[in-house]
């Protein structure tokens, strides 16, 4: 899975995950901008946690097993985000800093 597009809940496109590939349980994530993305979506809160402050290079854990695969990492803000995709390739994304918590839905169009 080199690539999972992230979508609020409503199913609005919002941003595209990349992770390199060198080594299964490591690897490094950045988000870029969905190039679907709407206006309105970018006024929601999704986007103040996944586009906090500039494009930042992640070091990501990357758990793949019979069920599924999870991608754990913090961003700069200090987002815990955690990614589970099942065997289908989709799946849901959250993140949770403090007492608060976002989650949207998630899928790897590409596969693995």
């Amino acid at each position: 899975m080199n690539m999972i597009v992230f979508s609020t809940l409503a199913g609005a496109p919002l941003a595209m995950l990349g992770l390199s590939t060198p080594v299964t349980s490591h690897r490094d994530c950045i988000f870029v901008v969905h190039p679907q993305v709407k206006t309105e979506t970018l006024k929601g809160r999704e986007v103040q946690v996944v586009f906090p402050d500039r494009p930042t290079e992640y070091p990501c854990s990357y758990a793949k097993g019979k069920s599924g695969t999870t991608i754990e990492f913090n961003n700069q803000n200090g987002w815990r985000f955690v990614v589970r995709m099942d065997a289908h390739d989709q799946g849901t994304w959250s993140a949770s800093k403090d007492a608060e918590s976002i989650r949207g839905l998630a899928v790897a169009p590409f596969g693995d």
